[in-house]
């Protein structure tokens, strides 16, 4: 493909509005992409009108090396408020402009872009390429979470994430915990708050609790320290009635030395603490992506970086990232596997108006992934 069949692949990829619930027809449409190239895959259903992909290149003996992503998008806002429209895909001055040009298919594409340049070439000599295209990584990661119960991880030696990236290489990412703690009292007149249960009151309690809840979590020396906020709070509806019900969500960073499991054991020990004196609170699990760490020294990372300088010129700083990603989900497979991620785009742009991608950023990547395969798949 030369470089204005890859632009145009972009834009039309971006055109499609695959905000989290809408994946099917990219799925589809990038499965005909394919195989018009002579490229298998499969359409692995999630949902009505939520498709995961998988395709595959290569069946000599050897390893095997996944490309990951994800197809679904977060909402656009208010599209008045951008330059241009959220599903044009229009270049202006050097960027590509559209909702999910940077989070993430600029890499999505680029993957599938290198998958068809290697089956050009009759690549790889040995072992497998996996492209591996989610839904629903947005919100609840079940689109990668079915891909690894079907056993489509069980197999990888490594793997690349193409999310953004910021030309920097990722190995390690905290993981990421979801929830939500529902507060039940009993209505009353605000003249009479005797007579009633406060379920505000009983719920800023918890945050009171939550404050410290992870003071002496033990910090990881890849990720550091558990990272932890409330960020809803929801109560009352009357202003002289007590509150009967109030509910707030939070979000924890996890690292593996307190994982999700250790999590929610933490939150779950302040809410007990309080039903005991009298606060009727229920903490529900919205979702839960584990940390993933490969080690520093792994060799895998040596190579991606490699691969970069190749096409770029010079070496990518190799960093740790908070955001989480499917490979939260993938990492649950049979076997470790060696995991970084990398992709084209400035992740500053994930999820803001106006996202936009540079297209020489994203042309490079293609070759970046078939180096990467060409290096590891000997």
């Amino acid at each position: 493909m030369d470089d204005q069949a890859k632009i145009a692949l972009l834009q039309k990829v971006i055109q499609f509005n695959t905000v989290n619930g809408n994946e099917q027809p990219l799925a589809e449409y990038l499965k005909e992409v394919l195989a018009q190239h002579h490229i298998d895959s499969q359409l692995v259903k999630f949902a009505d009108n939520r498709t995961c992909l998988v395709a595959e290149i290569g069946n000599q003996p050897g390893k095997v090396l996944a490309f990951a992503g994800h197809m679904d998008t977060v909402a656009t806002g208010d599209p008045a408020k951008w330059k241009y429209p959220p599903f044009s895909g229009e270049i202006v001055n050097g960027n590509i402009y559209g909702r999910g040009s940077v989070d993430m298919k600029g890499g999505l594409t680029a993957m599938v872009i290198s998958l068809i340049q290697m089956k050009k070439a009759g690549l790889p000599k040995h072992g497998k390429v996996r492209l591996l295209l989610s839904v629903d990584e947005e919100v609840g990661g079940q689109g990668s979470m079915l891909l690894t119960q079907k056993g489509y991880a069980d197999d990888l030696d490594a793997m690349v994430m193409g999310e953004a990236s910021s030309n920097q290489l990722e190995y390690a990412h905290c993981g990421s915990f979801d929830y939500e703690i529902e507060s039940f009292g009993k209505t009353a007149h605000s003249s009479r708050p005797d007579l009633g249960i406060n379920a505000v009151a009983n719920l800023a309690r918890f945050i009171d609790g939550e404050r410290t809840a992870f003071a002496d979590a033990q910090p990881s020396p890849v990720l550091g320290k558990v990272i932890h906020s409330v960020t809803v709070f929801h109560g009352g509806e009357q202003l002289n009635s007590i509150p009967d019900y109030a509910y707030l969500k939070g979000n924890v960073r996890t690292v593996p030395e307190c994982d999700n499991e250790e999590t929610q054991a933490r939150l779950q020990k302040i809410i007990d603490q309080l039903n005991k004196q009298g606060a009727q609170l229920r903490l529900k699990v919205v979702a839960s992506f584990a940390p993933v760490v490969t080690d520093p020294h792994d060799p895998f990372i040596s190579l991606v970086s490699d691969a970069v300088a190749a096409t770029k010129g010079s070496k990518p700083k190799v960093i740790v990232s908070h955001g989480a990603t499917d490979a939260s989900r993938y990492s649950l497979a049979e076997r470790p596997f060696s995991f970084v991620e990398y992709g084209p785009g400035d992740d500053r742009q994930s999820h803001q108006i106006n996202e936009h991608l540079l297209v020489d950023d994203f042309l490079q990547a293609p070759t970046i992934y078939q180096k990467i395969a060409e290096k590891f798949l000997i």
